[in-house]
């Protein structure tokens, strides 16, 4: 193999996308879109079931923004895992050993009730060991990995993939890798699968993930991005002012949650509703222009808790999400989505 055709063999996942928007868009950009996931932990099948509709009609994810559920599909389906695989991933997964592996590792650490829980600690599944795994089958390891080329966007911005944290230490929103000047962090040199691990940081059930550089003394703790307001759809909007060459779809689950008839019983009760309450909450706000408008896709997923383990639900949210995509680009109208983007409107 001459050197020129193994260095495109090996070439990153950034390096294969491709180029930068302008103002012409080409035959293939109707089937390219952008992705911005909201929150909402096991709700996160409806992403998957969203993300399988637009790889059954052809569209390529070029870029995805998302938060907790939302930033490991948008993870995953930047780093080139097939709609089939990522549902079978989901699949396999024993959520409740997946989402209680912090916990039951904090447990085991303790002699007295260690070995209560030894058979727990072995068989469960490490999210960012998980997550790690997935990334490096795709050659996906660090930000640098997802680098795009491009002068519409800042060069702190020009990466296919941005992740919402909430630094508690902080206390303010970060997008990763965007912000990790702010700890003094080579954005190039950082795990995605450690900016996904730390969106993902429920309270109560995952550890919150330090960040920062020591040698300065710029720290951080980040803990599920989805706790706060979701990403807004127009954060991968381009900053020159032009009208983007292809869509931004921006997926909001509206669980409508009923509300509890009785107070909580007891401190880790009324704690385990404030989490649910705002990760319930964080996806409602309404698009407010009429190019949010009109690619904001909505799915219902109203009978199902933000914090439910169990799996019941699985197939109800993967086809919810499905269905709403699959009515939305039935309806979608490319034109007069690029028609809105004009001064005058919106």
């Amino acid at each position: 193999m001459a050197d020129a055709d193994r260095d495109a063999a090996r070439a990153s996942p950034a390096e294969q996308e491709p180029p930068e928007p302008d103002d012409h868009p080409s035959a293939d950009d109707s089937r390219r879109c952008d992705l911005v996931l909201g929150g909402g932990g096991t709700r996160g099948w409806a992403h998957i079931g969203a993300f399988t509709a637009l790889e059954e009609r052809g569209f390529e994810v070029v870029r995805a923004a998302g938060a907790s559920a939302g930033a490991v599909t948008g993870a995953f389906a930047i780093a080139g895992v097939p709609a089939a695989t990522l549902r079978g991933l989901f699949e396999d997964l024993d959520f409740t050993r997946f989402a209680l592996a912090d916990v039951v590792g904090r447990l085991g650490s303790r002699r007295v009730v260690g070995r209560f829980v030894q058979r727990w600690s072995d068989e469960a599944t490490a999210p960012l060991h998980w997550i790690q795994t997935v990334l490096d089958e795709q050659g996906v390891d660090t930000f640098g990995d997802l680098r795009v080329a491009g002068d519409d966007t800042p060069p702190e911005r020009r990466y296919r993939l941005v992740v919402r944290c909430l630094d508690v230490l902080q206390r303010r929103v970060v997008r990763l890798p965007w912000d990790y000047h702010r700890y003094d962090l080579d954005p190039d040199a950082q795990p995605v699968a450690e900016a996904v691990r730390a969106s993902m940081s429920i309270p109560l059930v995952y550890d919150p993930v330090h960040i920062g550089n020591r040698d300065t003394g710029r720290q951080g703790l980040l803990v599920d991005g989805g706790l706060t307001s979701g990403f807004p759809v127009s954060v991968l909007d381009r900053q020159d002012g032009r009208a983007p060459r292809w869509p931004t779809f921006g997926i909001r689950l509206l669980p409508r949650p009923r509300p509890q008839a009785d107070p909580p019983d007891g401190g880790l009760a009324f704690a385990k509703m404030l989490v649910a309450a705002l990760l319930d909450s964080n996806d409602q706000l309404e698009p407010g222009a009429l190019r949010d408008e009109l690619r904001t896709v909505r799915i219902d997923a109203s009978e199902s808790s933000v914090l439910d383990l169990d799996g019941d639900d699985d197939h109800h949210l993967f086809a919810d999400g499905h269905r709403a995509m699959t009515t939305f680009l039935d309806e979608f109208d490319v034109d007069a989505y690029r028609e809105a983007w004009r001064p005058s409107v919106g």
